[in-house]
């Protein structure tokens, strides 16, 4: 079943609908969710949640990438993991994550809910001037949390490369940012 078809079910609150997402993606999502956490369990967890938040939030939300939005809330129960845990211990790469956008991004605890929306559309408008190439390292990185030797591997650009590129693109935000009146 496409999509389409599958979203048209959630409409319909037909259990259906979350039966037939779990046939098309959740191999991909339990993989995704794997990528920040090193539980199984947890990753396995992850998805299910990111099922039923789908129920209840589908509708009224309307994904057009049904595999996206699914995503985006696994990533978001995947998020919720990591700060639980890391009260008791940290993540060592949500740490190295967060040290590096850290380069561009001021100290998110001083930051009011309206700068943090405009932080998105700084964040999405900078995205959206970048080639192709460079958006899929820099969302690989940052969004779906993928290491350097894991982002070489999928573009064929060497991990020293991958970096340069990373460091580049932080720090052009970093200025794209600053350009920006009335966000910092």
């Amino acid at each position: 079943m496409d999509d389409k078809g599958i979203i048209d079910l959630y409409f319909a609150r037909d259990e259906k609908a979350i039966s037939e997402s779990m046939k098309s993606y959740n191999d991909r999502l339990f993989r995704f969710a794997l990528r920040f956490l090193s539980d199984p369990r947890d990753a396995e967890e992850c998805v299910n949640d990111a099922y039923v938040r789908a129920w209840d939030t589908i509708p009224p939300n309307r994904p057009n990438n049904l595999f996206a939005y699914l995503a985006a809330l696994c990533r978001n129960a995947a998020l919720d993991v990591i700060k639980k845990n890391s009260a008791q211990k940290r993540s060592a790469q949500l740490v190295e994550l967060t040290q590096e956008m850290n380069e561009c991004i001021p100290d998110s605890n001083n930051i009011t809910e309206e700068q943090s929306e405009e932080f998105s559309k700084c964040i999405n408008e900078y995205l959206a001037t970048l080639p192709k190439d460079k958006r899929a390292v820099f969302l690989g990185r940052y969004w779906y949390n993928e290491s350097i030797s894991d982002i070489a591997k999928r573009t064929g650009f060497s991990q020293s490369k991958v970096k340069t590129m990373l460091h580049r693109m932080r720090e052009d935000l970093r200025k794209y940012i600053k350009g920006k009146e009335g966000i910092i």
